[in-house]
């Protein structure tokens, strides 16, 4: 007779995913491939493909991008066109993501009632400092950003909603995962990139979790790019009702107005005050 426990329950919350001891079926990551459909996935394989530089991709270069087999590829992007997430430039043979996906993105962010109650106190921000003010949430092992209010100026540092950032070695980023467990950080310096760890120049792993120590001690982040324009980058954490980290609001400007000395006194503490205004501990 098959013990009940053998069965797979109708109720996926009673599914035991513990890592104590393999669940037959639970691969390694922790998924449950009796509940996981994997066609989903490849779907969103393809959706993900495209990003801010992608002007319209083929079918072989989705095909590339997805690491599927060409007609699986064929499949899912006929599949999305049909449904409406995908438009296609017949006279080009390419693909891009259609407008009908931001009904899906304005519903998640007009639910983030955290979110939609920071704008006053951004647009605050952003117009006392005349910067772009941003708002990040941890997804993963990087960032993306949920809220912005753009700078008045002609140049600054454009950050639009959607956009995603390597998470170690931005600021936001750091003050995200100032708390995380040492094991966590190490497991994410050990998955970084050649190229995300060449940021980091010669430290190594000890001095970058460093940085994370003087984060949770300042309570606050900055960093500095030079990508063409050099720019300097103030993220501090916004805490819930519980005391738990849950976004960063960052304030981004040009180097060339305000070096690091000069944003560290004179916007690092308008960000300190909008942050504390958002966070409900």
């Amino acid at each position: 007779m098959t013990d009940s426990s053998d069965r797979l329950s109708s109720n996926p919350d009673d599914l035991d995913l513990s890592t104590s001891r393999r669940t037959p079926g639970v691969r390694e990551d922790g998924v449950d491939e009796r509940l996981f459909v994997a066609s989903v996935e490849k779907a969103m394989r393809v959706l993900q493909a495209f990003d801010k530089e992608s002007n319209g991709l083929s079918l072989q270069d989705l095909t590339e991008r997805t690491g599927m087999g060409r007609s699986a590829t064929q499949r899912f992007v006929y599949t999305l066109h049909q449904l409406g997430y995908l438009k296609r430039n017949a006279a080009a043979k390419t693909y891009t993501l259609s407008t009908k996906l931001v009904g899906l993105v304005g519903g998640m962010l007009s639910a983030n009632a955290r979110l939609q109650n920071a704008y006053p106190v951004m647009l605050q921000l952003a117009e006392e400092t005349h910067e772009t003010v941003s708002w990040l949430e941890l997804d993963g092992d990087e960032i993306i950003v949920l809220g912005h209010i753009p700078s008045v100026h002609l140049t600054s540092v454009n950050m639009p909603v959607g956009s995603r950032f390597d998470a170690l070695p931005a600021s936001s980023g750091q003050v995200l995962l100032a708390h995380a467990p040492r094991a966590q950080l190490l497991d994410m310096i050990a998955r970084m990139s050649a190229q995300v760890r060449a940021r980091f120049g010669d430290r190594d792993d000890e001095e970058i979790l460093a940085i994370f120590d003087k984060a949770r001690r300042n309570g606050y982040s900055m960093t500095e790019k030079n990508l063409g324009q050099g720019s300097v980058s103030i993220s501090v954490p916004v805490y819930g009702m519980t005391g738990q980290v849950v976004a960063a609001l960052n304030l981004s400007t040009l180097a060339a107005r305000f070096d690091m000395e000069a944003a560290r006194s004179q916007l690092l503490p308008l960000v300190q005050h909008a942050a504390k205004q958002l966070s409900t501990f």
